[in-house]
């Protein structure tokens, strides 16, 4: 995954390595195997610090946090290309053609072929690394650039920045896979930041001083450590930024917009605060506090789907008693509201907006006990409050309100915001129903397309629809949609393509392939960030997730939501058809009543899922340490082979041990062969070959005692031994009494059975008889 910033601030910092130590640790989920910072100062010179290590050893070990400077460029590994060393760390200082440096986050997929290429050229590459390719590939061609301007002109830090922008779209045309990067020119202190099939944020703001800055990252919680102003950035972009401002160009054309051509693009006020993205107490890591999250996010999806929370049951009879051209002038000015991103512009319009006449009329005709209980309580607490997709940007203006009146005209706002909300979840889930059921009333086929954690979340809405709506849906990841399903697909069908992030590189190549093919494919997102690539241009229909920024290692809450997601729809589906499936009258009676306890009891769902937290704890810690030190499981499943998966991959990422997930009857077609023959071997299998190696060499000792052997004997036959545990050739430096005596003392077979351990099992099962 990996991460990276490039970060400059207006002048020159004496703390800017503890900024960058804590912009690093922040990036620590994304990477630890190797942690760098370059740093330059009011000169040309670039400080550079990376080794083999987490961000929070490493910013200590390796003296960032007590660096001093200007600009940062900062990378955290995880590798891909090229081993875990020093070497392959980043970010990669360059002064082959021109004086460089920069990092990447992603894979650059022809890095051998670069490698070849750039040393042909006379680089000299030190790495492995596919993002020391990106950085030489872009010195070379910006080189390339600066030689075709007068040598007088190569200094100008106005040509320097022309001359990269063409480099750098020189660069895309030549680096094939998904990556995001960041290179700085030394000599015009300018920074380019490029986003191409990898996450990339950027945010601009001032420091405590009053100073300004700017910044991107690879992760969207490192820049709002320092500005909750951002500038959205897609696929295909760079920015070219220094501290006092910033451009967006095209790094590829863009039907008549050329590679390199300006774009414009305002800044907005992120909807995510610090807070969200931050390790809060009690917690000590970020997938505790993610795993604990689900029981909320799923509440908050669940409620979406059900109607919108008490506050809006509460307010909706004195919104909806204001005269609707009253509501729309407090809707299009909150619309207005909501584009601002500077706290005094914010602070003027949000004063104005409550003072007007209308919103002053819906506040009063408020009773007492509502607007007391709407208020009467700390900002944090009214914040935490706010179900809207605004959330974020309501609390900070509690902090801005005058008096009562304006908290609960915060509250009115979320209230009013959330309703529309409602509005919009309730039609997306009915267009996607009936896309649905028309297909399926076609003979059209329902695809969604996915991967990891998603896909898993997938073939559990399999079992959903199937089960509650009597409908067939195809799970399939992007490779096997290609090969197996991509000539196939008809007008008429649905693609449904699940993401969390919503830029998932396959993904979108899959929707791309479909948009190309000119068939009247219904094409819908189930996706996280509804500002995402998946969401805003390759699909016609958006569901969200709402569950939040996702900011563990392995997915938790996505994962969840996502299931919870389409639980909902298979259970709107499964109403919607239930007068043209072809059932008795009895058999329909009992499906209505089923489907109605089913909705009733909707609610209750994000409380199982606390009680199975709350409950399970001796449970989960008896099975972890039965289980810790197997270096290699099977999950089994009837039915749920959905949860079989995930959890396998869950072990994979977390624990980084062998975990197969499998289907239950699937495992005697040849994967119980292995039973009681587990050859990935642990420490407790180790353990035990030592140890009956130890026993072995004391034997072997006392047998050469007792033979007369002299010293050389003993130590030609210890090495033999030990040499000779995996190894069927006889040993031919022993001459016959020592072989004799190492046959008698060694027994190959009884070292070999102690690595061999059962291959244990966990078996997922739900209520179900059979």
């Amino acid at each position: 995954m990996c991460g990276v910033i490039g970060l400059i601030y207006e002048q020159p910092r004496p703390d800017l390595g503890r900024i960058a130590a804590e912009l690093l640790k922040t990036l620590e989920y994304r990477g630890y195997d190797s942690t760098g910072a370059a740093i330059q100062g009011e000169g040309e010179a670039v400080d550079l610090r990376k080794a083999v290590g987490a961000p929070s050893v490493m910013v200590e070990e390796l003296g960032i946090v007590r660096m001093g400077g200007q600009i940062l460029c900062g990378q955290v590994r995880w590798a891909t290309f090229g081993a875990v060393n020093d070497e392959n760390a980043q970010p990669h200082v360059v002064r082959c053609k021109t004086h460089l440096y920069g990092a990447h986050n992603g894979n650059v997929t022809n890095c051998d072929a670069l490698k070849a290429w750039l040393s042909e050229e006379g680089h000299r590459v030190r790495s492995d690394n596919d993002g020391e390719m990106v950085v030489h590939t872009v010195e070379h061609l910006f080189a390339r650039e600066l030689e075709a301007l007068a040598p007088d002109r190569r200094g100008d830090p106005s040509e320097r920045r022309t001359a990269m922008r063409a480099a750098l779209c020189a660069a895309a045309a030549r680096l094939q896979g998904s990556f995001a990067a960041v290179i700085v020119d030394p000599v015009s202190r300018a920074l380019f930041a490029v986003k191409q099939g990898s996450s990339l944020y950027f945010g601009l703001g001032r420091d405590e001083s009053g100073a300004r800055f700017t910044i991107a990252s690879s992760d969207l919680s490192s820049v709002l450590k320092l500005t909750r102003v951002v500038v959205p950035l897609s696929e295909g972009e760079f920015v070219e930024h220094d501290a006092l401002g910033y451009q967006v160009h095209a790094i590829v054309p863009r039907g008549a917009t050329p590679a390199g051509a300006p774009l414009e693009r305002r800044p907005v006020r992120s909807r995510l605060r610090a807070k969200d993205i931050a390790l809060l107490p009690p917690f000590e890591t970020f997938m505790d506090q993610e795993i604990s999250a689900q029981e909320r996010t799923a509440r908050d999806l669940v409620t979406l789907f059900l109607g919108g929370t008490e506050a809006v049951r509460v307010l909706r009879p004195y919104i909806e008693a204001c005269p609707a051209d009253a509501i729309a002038t407090i809707a299009e000015e909150l619309e207005r509201l909501r584009d601002q991103y500077a706290d005094e512009h914010i602070r003027e319009l949000f004063h104005a907006l409550v003072d007007r006449p209308a919103f002053r009329a819906l506040l009063a005709s408020v009773p007492e006990a509502v607007k007391r209980e709407g208020t009467s309580a700390p900002d944090h607490e009214l914040a935490d409050r706010m179900v809207s997709s605004e959330a974020g940007f309501f609390a900070d203006l509690l902090g801005m309100a005058r008096d009562r009146d304006d908290l609960l005209a915060v509250r009115a706002m979320d209230v009013i915001l959330e309703r529309a909300e409602v509005a919009e979840f309730a039609i997306a889930v009915e267009r996607f129903t009936e896309l649905c059921a028309e297909s399926l009333e076609r003979g059209g086929r329902i695809y969604v397309v996915s991967c990891g954690s998603s896909f898993h979340a997938a073939k559990a809405a399999a079992l959903f629809m199937n089960e509650l709506a009597c409908a067939e849906i195809v799970p399939i990841l992007p490779g096997e949609f290609r090969g197996q399903y991509a000539r196939a697909i008809g007008d008429g069908d649905v693609l449904c393509a699940v993401s969390q992030s919503g830029e998932t590189k396959d993904l979108i190549d899959v929707m791309n392939y479909v948009i190309g093919t000119g068939r009247a494919v219904r094409r819908v997102a189930l996706v996280n960030n509804v500002s995402s690539t998946l969401a805003q241009e390759k699909s016609e229909l958006v569901l969200p997730l709402r569950c939040g920024p996702e900011i563990a290692v392995p997915a938790t809450k996505s994962f969840m939501n996502q299931m919870v997601a389409f639980y909902c729809l298979a259970l709107r589906l499964a109403e919607r058809r239930l007068a043209s499936l072809t059932l008795s009258a009895q058999e329909r009676d009992a499906m209505a009543r089923e489907l109605a306890a089913r909705r009733e009891k909707l609610s209750a769902l994000p409380r199982l899922i606390r009680d199975t937290f709350d409950t399970t704890d001796a449970e989960l810690e008896l099975a972890a340490r039965q289980l810790f030190l197997c270096p290699s499981l099977h999950i089994l499943a009837t039915r749920l082979s959905a949860v079989a998966k995930e959890g396998a991959l869950k072990v994979r990422e977390v624990v980084l041990n062998h975990t197969e997930g499998f289907e239950g009857s699937e495992f005697k077609h040849g994967p119980n062969t292995i039973l009681g023959f587990n050859t990935v071997f642990g420490p407790t299998q180790v353990d035990a070959l030592l140890r009956g190696l130890g026993q072995a060499l004391d034997r072997i000792a006392g047998e050469a005692g007792r033979a007369g052997l002299d010293g050389d004997s003993h130590r030609r036959l210890l090495q033999a031994a030990t040499d000779s545990v995996f190894s069927a050739a006889a040993p031919f430096a022993l001459s016959p009494r020592e072989a004799e005596v190492l046959a008698r003392g060694l027994d190959r077979s009884e070292l070999h059975e102690a690595l061999y351990a059962d291959y244990p099992l966990i078996y997922v099962s739900g209520p179900d008889e059979q």
